[in-house]
């Protein structure tokens, strides 16, 4: 599985400029491999997606494609429909 993550917005445009990350959860150590394997899956990145956003006014959004299998799909989530766990990740790829 193949991450990529775009981030923009944020107050002003400035907490996300120019964040671009990708990551192969295969080159990680298990514990992460595992951990990123799960919050990055398809299905589960799909209904985030689906939840209210509320006020989205100076939040940073994120861009998340998966690739898998040879299939991508990709996801638009703003920074309050993702777990903390899941923004602790994305900080630690």
């Amino acid at each position: 599985m193949i991450i990529e993550i775009a981030a923009q917005g944020g107050f002003g445009g400035i907490a996300a400029a120019n964040l671009h990350k990708t990551i192969d959860v295969s080159d990680q150590p298990e514990p992460m491999r595992q951990d990123l394997s799960d919050a990055f899956e398809p299905d589960e990145l799909a209904r985030l997606a689906r939840q209210p956003c509320g006020d989205c006014a100076d939040r940073i959004t994120y861009r998340i494609t998966v690739t898998e299998d040879r299939r991508t799909r990709s996801f638009t989530l703003h920074e309050q429909q993702i777990p903390p766990d899941m923004l602790d990740l994305i900080d630690q790829m």
